[in-house]
């Protein structure tokens, strides 16, 4: 049996997309929520820390401080991860927090099967393996 598990982290960020024909062709700012979802099956074995999960949630709080909020949080994205990521839509930011994490996680031994990137609270950009 394979279980799914998650957690939603936020960050503070500008960014704007200079060919689009619209507002965001002007720098603005959004609170991005971010969510990731592991899945894998549930840990068995008497007397281990992690018996009865899928991994810890500590796992998604140490991809997300060492290796993503650094270049999120409180940054221009054109700047901060534009030569990776461009442009930087809802969509190419999902794409490239996927990849950036998948390895890190997989090296905790937890699969991740999905990135959500919501811009606001109305619009999101969900990227599945």
């Amino acid at each position: 049996m394979i279980a799914r598990i998650g957690k939603t982290f936020s960050f503070d960020a500008a960014h704007h997309l200079p060919n689009h024909e619209g507002k965001c062709a002007r720098e603005h700012g959004h609170t991005y929520a971010v969510t990731f979802e592991a899945a894998g099956p549930i840990k068995e074995g008497l007397g281990m820390s992690d018996e009865g999960m899928v991994a810890d949630f500590g796992i998604f709080n140490r991809v997300w401080t060492e290796a993503l909020e650094p270049r999120l949080d409180h940054r221009n994205l054109n700047e901060s991860i534009g030569e990776e990521c461009w442009p930087t839509t809802a969509e190419n930011i999902a794409l490239w927090i996927f990849n950036t994490a998948a390895d890190l996680y997989q090296a905790h031994g937890v699969k991740l099967v999905a990135v959500e990137v919501r811009e606001t609270p109305k619009t999101f950009a969900r990227i599945e393996a």
